[in-house]
Parts: structure tokens; C-alpha cells; sequence
């Protein structure tokens, strides 16, 4: 395998945030991603030096190919203002629509879209870029993880004419569910 924008997209949604996290960890700046559950709009927070004061916040968007709009942009803000953060990232495996741009623009607010991710990831050093591919692609990645547990989900079949859906792997203990993309229905 190799770096592209279909295997960023195929990407599933907690990897892709592991994968930005470790992305800053390769670039040398101390990272650290949350924790499962709610994460208050923020997927990784940045340090500078060897200090605990958070210098920037990232959103991490898994959108396969779906445009992200300006509503995450503005959460993203709403977050910055009440961590009294002065930077923040978005990054996403897709692309982001004209308005979530301007916003970004105004709001110190930096967009990073997937086809600059590949980018980016491919300035780092071929060790790092090879890394991160091996982390990325390991095991089940395109199958969703539970945002309650954890664990991997398993694909239900829809009833009554319904689209099929991500159900947690541990059900029934666990009850979460997740739509599919279109393009595994």
C-alpha cells in the first residue's frame, strides 16, 4: 500500500485522529489525542516545549468524501473562545466548503483538507511516511471503532427497508450505533 486520498478517505474515524495525532508527534511538536467519549470538540491538543499549557486545538473530520461546511468551523471557534486558545486546526480526509473556508480565514482557524495531509505527510522523512502508513493501515482500518468503547463495530443488515448500520461489536452490552456511508450501503 501507499498514500493516497482513497485510502485517507477509507480511513476509519478514531485512526484518522490517532493518525493526525501522530502525524504532529513525526513533525516533532508534543501532542496528546483524547480519550473516547465526548470530546468538548477537540480530537488533539498541541503543547509547546515541555509545558502543559495547550498552544492549539485540533478537530479531526472523517468524512470520506463529504464536504465539511462551516458549522464545525464554528464550533471549532466556540471551543477556541472558551479554552482560551488563540490556535486551531481542522483536518479532514476530504474537503471543505467555500463558507467553512472564509470562516476559517477570520478566525485563526487553519483548514487542513485531505489532499494537503498527503501532502504534508509526504514532506516527512520516508522513515516517519512509512510509519505512519503502517499504523494507518493496520488491521481492520476501514472498519468503524465504538465512540462508547472502543471496540470494533459489526455491520447490521437494515430492517424494513432500512440502510444497513455500524453496530457495536460488544451489543448488548454496548448500544451504539453509526450510519454507513453511502458507498458501503
Amino acid at each position: 500500500m501507499e498514500w493516497s486520498l482513497d485510502l485517507l478517505r477509507d480511513i476509519e474515524w478514531k485512526r484518522f485522529e490517532d493518525l493526525c495525532q501522530r502525524f504532529y508527534a513525526a513533525k516533532g511538536i508534543r501532542s496528546r489525542a483524547t480519550s473516547l467519549g465526548a470530546d468538548g470538540g477537540v480530537d488533539v491538543r498541541l503543547y509547546q516545549g515541555d509545558g502543559e499549557d495547550v498552544t492549539a486545538v485540533v478537530q479531526c473530520k472523517a468524512w470520506g468524501a463529504r464536504f465539511v461546511g462551516v458549522k464545525p468551523v464554528r464550533e471549532l471557534l466556540g471551543v477556541m473562545t472558551h479554552e482560551k486558545i488563540d490556535k486551531a486546526f481542522l483536518m479532514t480526509s476530504s474537503q471543505f466548503s467555500e463558507d467553512a473556508k472564509a470562516f476559517a480565514r477570520s478566525n485563526r482557524i487553519t483548514l487542513i483538507d485531505g489532499q494537503m495531509l498527503l501532502v504534508m505527510i509526504k514532506r516527512l522523512p520516508v522513515e516517519s511516511q512509512d510509519a505512519l502508513l503502517d499504523f494507518a493501515t493496520a488491521g481492520d482500518y476501514n472498519v468503524p471503532s465504538c465512540p462508547s468503547c472502543g471496540v470494533k463495530m459489526k455491520r447490521v443488515s437494515g430492517k424494513a427497508g432500512r440502510h444497513d448500520f455500524w453496530g457495536c461489536g460488544t451489543f448488548p452490552r454496548c448500544h451504539q450505533k453509526l450510519g454507513m456511508r453511502r458507498s458501503d450501503w
